[in-house]
């Protein structure tokens, strides 16, 4: 009896000093968030001013009914059929509602390609004031976008 005793006390003190290794590997193991740049703080968009705009925070008052946000990388051939998707979307819904507000978000993480410059051209062509594009200056991937 005393030696199953020993046994499981052993299991137990194993399990617990793996499950501590575990936790300060994984601790201190892990890569730590990239710092934002300066320019990923900002938005451009087709306002009147035509300069960039700083992002709004989470902890601020909403301004919109909804934030339609599309992480994009080297979209710049798939991103226009989106785009006209959300637009028809959008429009239609403020013939019922109008009153209905919304602001489209483009996160363009680190492409190569021209996403950010067809999303603008779209915005243009539409008058679509909604359209914010913010560029990444490196890819981090979904979550980052």
């Amino acid at each position: 009896m005393l030696t199953v005793e020993i046994l499981v006390s052993a299991a137990l003190g194993l399990a617990t000093v793996l499950a501590v290794c575990t936790g300060l590997v994984v601790r201190f193991k892990s890569p730590q968030p990239r710092q934002r740049e300066e320019s990923e703080n900002y938005f451009l968009c087709i306002d009147e001013k035509h300069e960039r705009q700083r992002l709004g925070s989470l902890s601020d008052e909403p301004t919109v009914d909804l934030s339609i946000i599309v992480p994009a990388y080297n979209e710049e051939e798939r991103l226009p059929v989106l785009l006209k998707d959300i637009r028809e979307y959008v429009t239609a819904r403020r013939q019922s509602e109008p009153k209905f507000s919304y602001e489209l978000i483009i996160m363009d993480d680190g492409s190569r390609d021209k996403t950010v410059d067809v999303a603008m051209d779209f915005a243009r062509t539409h008058k679509m004031r909604e359209l914010k594009a913010v560029r990444h200056v490196i890819n981090r991937g979904k979550g980052g976008a």
